[in-house]
């Protein structure tokens, strides 16, 4: 069994995300977001983490508009560097509850966070750089969800989302403190993790 190491498999990912178009990024994202929202621990949950998309990452925007609109609180990561740790805070208002940071990425107001304790989450949507198909993923490398995900209740079902060319047929060389998602939704395919 053949393993990646990560490093060559984000500098391979992220050059290839970059190369995509506005208008595939925006159909694929699409086509993504509808295969998420017919699944049924979506459509139960009631409170959903979400990412706030960034560089070519599969949109996140018209989802949490969707969430907000249909009745779900969404809750966002808020990255903190001290620590390296994420606060889950939910949020009102995809306009006015966010500012974009000197780098470009949006997140919520440090003035205004309303913290959510992890156990009222029903379903966490995360980004990946890749994925394999046990659900393990390469992320920009600072942990900060392997972090989160540790701690939390794994009763609480994942969803990592990706375009079908981040699936890595070979594994991901794992370190100890790697966390695998429940499920990755493609606009090709819906992987459930193995064991």
């Amino acid at each position: 069994m053949a393993f990646l190491s990560k490093a060559s498999i984000r500098k391979k990912m992220l050059n290839d995300r970059k190369k995509m178009s506005s208008e595939k990024v925006d159909s694929m994202s699409s086509d993504i977001i509808n295969k998420l929202k017919k699944i049924p621990i979506f459509k139960e949950s009631k409170i959903v983490m979400i990412y706030l998309s960034f560089e070519n990452e599969v949109d996140s925007t018209e989802l949490i508009k969707y969430c907000l609109d249909n009745g779900k609180r969404v809750v966002l990561p808020y990255c903190l560097k001290d620590g390296m740790k994420i606060i889950p805070t939910e949020i009102y208002d995809l306009e006015n509850d966010l500012y974009e940071s000197k780098m470009g990425y949006k997140q919520p107001k440090s003035d205004s966070l309303n913290p959510v304790h992890t156990d009222e989450i029903d379903l966490i949507i995360l980004p990946g750089i890749a994925f394999d198909r046990k659900g393990y993923r390469v992320g920009f490398g600072a942990g900060y969800y392997d972090r989160f995900l540790g701690k939390l209740n794994f009763s609480i079902p994942t969803i990592g989302v990706a375009y079908d060319f981040q699936i890595i047929e070979s594994f991901i060389s794992m370190e100890k403190y790697d966390i695998p998602v429940d499920y990755v939704i493609t606009e090709d395919r819906i992987i459930v993790r193995t064991e």
